[in-house]
């Protein structure tokens, strides 16, 4: 059997989210693709734990676009304490209060067991200072987590440092953003095809959709006190605008470049060869903040200018005229 396996991997990425999302529902209408039909894997982290846990529980990619044009706003709607800037050094910007009602709205009370594709959501385990990975019951091996319900284990793969609180699963796990270490899940989910699933890595076809990367963080000329001691860049010190916000997501881009170009090399392809992993997001030479939800507009036209320049080479690689079928 040499036919592809197929693996869906989104990026986390806060508000961003929103062009992963319209970049499915483009996909959605135009080749009415059934998600679960032609993929063998979905892997999310954080927001796109959201895209890939809704695909795999039967949500339309119209229904999760729609989930972040309507719910973004309370979901990003700072906490009062929040609003100044000293207290933002004792709490989390949001609370999670919004985001968990408005999953489990969506998600109901399915559970990992009860998913019937296989679906990977990272997070991390801070208490006990390890990676978390929370998967549906596609293996026997997997006894951990088959009664965590899909909304919880996509809520603390949201979870990201400064902007949300830790979640506690089961009352035993201590959890946050898996985007700490596989912000882009496309190797993760790529290693466990192989090693899970048998699958040989010459038949592993991955779509993997980022949700844009800045191309500036710390740039030295930034700040008219560049020549201020106090606006150094020497040191970690909160006065010296690493900006705590600004850093986690500097983490986040590193992470998801380094795990696509690890991901080439693991399957023999260059980084920007799309024959086996096909990657698509955007760059911008702004600050791309993970809570923005004014750029609702921004990020549906971004997404809508991908899918009209590469949708031919997407259903190429995809093999959309061969496989796609409604569900």
């Amino acid at each position: 059997m040499n036919e592809p396996f197929y693996i869906l991997a989104i990026d986390g990425g806060g508000f961003r989210g929103l062009f992963a999302a319209h970049l499915l529902k483009r996909m959605e209408e135009e080749w009415k693709l059934s998600w679960r039909n032609h993929f063998g894997l979905l892997a999310g982290t954080s927001t796109g734990a959201i895209l890939a846990a809704g695909l795999a529980c039967g949500k339309t990619a119209v229904q999760l676009a729609n989930f972040y044009e309507k719910h973004g706003k309370v979901i990003f709607a700072p906490r009062l304490r929040a609003s100044f800037d000293f207290l933002q050094l004792f709490t989390s910007r949001y609370s999670s209060k919004n985001l968990k009602t408005r999953l489990e709205e969506m998600l109901g009370e399915m559970t990992l067991g009860q998913v019937k594709i296989p679906l990977i959501l990272p997070s991390v385990d801070i208490g006990n200072g390890c990676v978390h990975v929370f998967k549906s019951k596609y293996n026997d091996d997997f006894v951990r987590d088959p009664n965590v319900r899909v909304s919880d284990a996509v809520l603390a793969s949201c979870s990201a440092p400064t902007y949300f609180d830790p979640v506690v699963v089961g009352n035993k796990y201590q959890l946050a953003d898996g985007g700490l270490w596989a912000n882009n899940p496309s190797l993760v989910a790529t290693i466990d095809a192989h090693y899970r699933l048998k699958i040989p890595l010459k038949r592993v076809r991955v779509l993997s959709i980022g949700t844009g990367k800045s191309k500036v963080f710390y740039p030295r000329s930034q700040g008219k006190w560049k020549d201020c001691l106090l606006y150094s860049w020497q040191g970690w010190g909160l006065l010296t605008r690493w900006q705590r916000s600004k850093f986690i997501n500097f983490i986040f881009n590193l992470q998801s470049e380094s795990a696509h170009n690890m991901l080439c090399l693991l399957m023999g392809t260059s980084p920007v060869d799309l024959d086996k992993v096909f990657r698509l997001t955007v760059e911008s030479d702004q600050p791309l903040p993970l809570d923005d939800v004014r750029k609702r507009d921004d990020w549906i036209a971004k997404a809508d200018h991908i899918f009209t320049h590469q949708s031919p080479r997407i259903a190429e690689f995809l093999s959309i005229e061969r496989s796609s079928h409604s569900e």
